[in-house]
C-alpha cells in the first residue's frame, strides 16, 4: 500500500512539473497507462455548441506510446458508439461503462473545471471494469489535472479582457516554427515519404489595431477606453473564429489573432469577417469602432519577433491607406510596397 501510494504522489508530481497545456495532457496520460495498464486512453475536449457536443481528441496513448493532437486536434464522429458513451456521461455527470465490438469495456469518465462544468472526457478502454476505489483515484487525478490546468491558464491569460498575453504567443509562435522545421528536415531525410508530405496545416497571424484609440481615451476617458477594448475581444472570440484558433491581448490597443487556414485567401477572408464585425457592431457613445489588420503566414521565419515585425508592417500600410482594412504581407512585397529584407539584402544595398 505504500509503495502504490508512493508511486501515485510520484506521478501526480510529475503531472505538475509542467506549464505547457500539451505536455501536461501527454503527462497525465502517462501517469493514468502507468496506473491503469489499458489497451489504449483517450483524451477529448468537450465544448458545447446548441444542444449538442462537440468532442476532439487532444491526446491519445496506444501500447504505452502517447500522442500529442494539439497541431491537428481531430473530431469524433457524433454517431460512433464512443460519441454515443461519452454523451451519456456528459448528460449524467457520472463515470458511463459501455461494451466495445473487440469484447473491451471504454470507460469514460467526465473531467469539470474551476466551475463545475464538465470541458473534457477521459475514455480508458481495458478489459476489465475498474472497482469503485481505481474509479475515485482516477477521478482525483482528473481533479489535480483540472485544477492546475486552471491554474496555468491564469497565469496565460491578460486580466482586462481573459484573452491570451503576449508571453504565451511567443510560444506558440516558436513551437509552430519548431514544428515546421521539424518536418522540412523529415521530409529531406524521406522525400518519398507520403504520410510527410501530407503534412498541410499553414497558420496565419494577424495584428490587430483599434483605430484612432487615442482619440477616444482623450474623448471619453481610459475606463471607456478600456471597456472598448474588452468590447472588440469579445467580438473577436464570439464565433467569427474557430475555437482552436487564438486571440491575443498584445498591448495597449492592439492584439493579435493566430489561426490555421488553408490558404491566404481564405486567411483573409477570416480576417475581413473579423474587421467586419466590429465596424457593424455598435458601440455606447460612439457611432463606430474600427480595426485594421495587417497578417503574414507563419513559416520559415528566424524567430516570433521576425513574424510579428512583418505582420506589423502590413499593418502600418493599412494604417497609412486609410484604416478599417486588411493588408497581406506578402501581397505588399509582392505589389513593391514593402522590400522583404531578403531583397534588400541580395538588392543593390551595400551593407559594408
Amino acid at each position: 500500500m505504500l509503495h502504490n501510494s508512493i508511486r501515485i504522489v510520484d506521478n501526480l508530481a510529475e503531472i505538475t512539473s509542467h506549464h505547457d497545456r500539451h505536455v501536461l495532457e501527454k503527462s497525465l496520460l502517462k501517469t493514468l497507462n502507468e496506473l491503469f495498464p489499458a489497451q489504449d486512453l483517450r483524451l477529448f475536449r468537450v465544448r458545447e455548441h446548441a444542444s449538442s457536443h462537440e468532442l476532439c481528441l487532444l491526446a491519445y496513448c496506444v501500447n504505452s506510446v502517447i500522442v500529442s493532437t494539439d497541431s491537428n486536434p481531430k473530431m469524433l464522429a457524433d454517431k460512433s458508439d464512443m460519441s454515443k458513451a461519452i454523451s451519456r456521461a456528459i448528460e449524467n455527470g457520472d463515470v458511463e461503462l459501455s461494451g466495445s465490438e473487440k469484447g473491451e469495456w471504454n470507460v469514460v469518465y467526465p473531467a469539470y473545471d474551476t466551475h463545475g462544468e464538465i470541458f473534457a472526457v477521459l475514455v480508458i478502454s481495458t478489459n476489465l471494469v475498474p472497482s469503485a476505489s481505481d474509479q475515485r483515484l482516477v477521478y482525483g487525478i482528473l481533479r489535480v489535472y483540472s485544477n492546475y490546468l486552471a491554474l496555468i491558464e491564469k497565469t496565460q491569460k491578460d486580466k482586462l479582457t481573459g484573452l491570451y498575453n503576449r508571453e504565451t504567443l511567443d510560444n506558440e509562435i516558436t513551437k509552430i516554427l519548431v514544428r515546421q522545421n521539424e518536418h522540412f528536415e523529415n521530409e529531406i531525410a524521406a522525400p518519398n515519404d507520403v504520410r510527410r508530405r501530407s503534412y498541410a496545416i499553414k497558420y496565419w497571424l494577424g495584428v490587430i489595431d483599434i483605430d484612432h484609440f487615442k482619440l477616444i481615451n482623450d474623448t471619453y476617458g481610459h475606463l471607456y477606453g478600456d471597456e472598448v477594448i474588452i468590447l472588440v475581444a469579445r467580438l473577436m472570440t464570439s464565433g467569427v473564429i474557430r475555437d482552436d484558433d487564438l486571440v491575443y491581448r498584445y498591448g495597449g490597443e492592439e492584439f493579435v489573432v493566430l489561426l490555421k487556414a488553408p490558404s491566404e485567401e481564405d486567411a483573409d477572408l477570416t480576417f475581413d469577417r473579423i474587421r467586419q464585425m466590429v465596424a457593424e457592431h455598435h458601440f455606447p457613445q460612439l457611432k463606430q469602432v474600427t480595426i485594421s489588420i495587417g497578417f503574414v503566414e507563419v513559416n520559415g521565419q528566424q524567430s516570433p519577433s521576425d513574424v510579428i515585425g512583418e505582420a506589423d508592417e502590413a499593418l502600418y500600410i493599412a494604417k497609412q491607406s486609410g484604416r478599417n482594412q486588411v493588408q497581406s504581407y506578402r501581397q505588399l512585397v509582392d505589389d513593391g510596397k514593402i522590400q522583404h529584407p531578403a531583397q534588400v539584402a541580395h538588392g543593390d544595398v551595400e551593407l559594408f
